[in-house]
């Protein structure tokens, strides 16, 4: 299982603020990219992976983030960034949120967990 977090931000994120994101999340973990970059893992000192960060894709059709996710405060348009924790290592929800939250303080907007 995992947890999921969708940061909907108001700005897109750009590498900067993405690279500050991550640093925030945890500045002892790991970072590996998969699929050419657009998938980034944050991982533990053992190099087990935590969090699953995909990269930021704009939603431009009115509604459509409330139709998927029920979110009625969202920016529009707005860029979509998802993020998956594990949920069998305590310490990988936490990271989400860190991450999570970090960009939003720097793009603007709300977000998203299921649960």
């Amino acid at each position: 299982m995992t947890l999921d977090l969708v940061a909907l931000c108001e700005q897109q994120p750009d590498a900067g603020m993405t690279l500050a994101a991550l640093q925030a999340a945890g500045p002892s973990l790991l970072m590996n990219t998969i699929e050419r970059g657009s998938l980034v893992q944050l991982c533990d000192a053992e190099e087990r992976p935590l969090v699953t960060i995909e990269g930021a894709r704009l939603v431009q059709v009115p509604g459509e983030v409330q139709r998927l996710l029920g979110v009625t405060d969202a920016p529009h348009p707005v860029w979509w960034v998802e993020t998956r924790a594990v949920t069998h290592d305590p310490q990988a929800p936490m990271i989400a949120r860190r991450f999570t939250a970090a960009l939003l303080s720097l793009t603007g907007g709300v977000s998203w967990s299921s649960r």
